[in-house]
């Protein structure tokens, strides 16, 4: 058996009643003040794709930090607040025991789900010709916070091109 990722870890949820889910802050995502602010949007939408109801895949997610995530237990409520054919739309809301122990909103937020019909699209432009990222070298990361060493960041660097024609030798 593997052991799962650090991110994996991180968005993990325990189904606790209807609509309801348990999860705790994890130490490889800690910032500054508390949990990485992705890592907390990333595990709102995870109580979406574990919902039993879901329809479809994310289109979008609109995220209010209300107060800081504290390191510790949560509970995440997510429920679909409107489903039509193809699109349905969520409530999401974190929250943690506050000083007397009653449960205290630190994060709300909105999602939109779709089921994706096959339609015409083509892409803008294509991808530039680079070097494959095992042959460009890792860019080391402060480690004053945790978060981004989760991330292995390599940069390709270029000037701008004059015309925007897919021609060129730099991104």
């Amino acid at each position: 058996m593997t052991t799962p990722h650090p991110f994996d870890q991180a968005i993990a949820l325990t189904p606790a009643g209807p609509h309801t889910y348990t999860g705790a802050t994890s130490p490889a995502y800690g910032n500054m003040v508390g949990p990485f602010g992705g890592i907390t949007a990333a595990t709102a939408m995870q109580a979406v794709m574990l919902h039993p109801q879901r329809l479809g895949e994310p289109l979008s997610l609109t995220v209010n930090y209300a107060a800081a995530l504290a390191d510790g237990a949560f509970t995440l409520m997510a429920r679909p607040v409107r489903t039509n054919r193809s699109t349905q739309h969520w409530l999401l809301e974190i929250t943690q025991p506050d000083a007397q122990g009653e449960p205290a909103t630190v994060l709300t937020a909105s999602a939109v789900t779709a089921v994706r019909r096959e339609t015409w699209s083509v892409d803008d432009e294509p991808m530039p010709a680079v070097p494959p990222p095992d042959r460009v070298a890792q860019t080391n990361i402060a480690p004053q916070v945790a978060w981004p060493q989760r991330y292995g960041m390599r940069f390709i660097t270029g000037s701008i091109p004059e015309r925007w024609d897919g021609q060129g030798d730099t991104s």
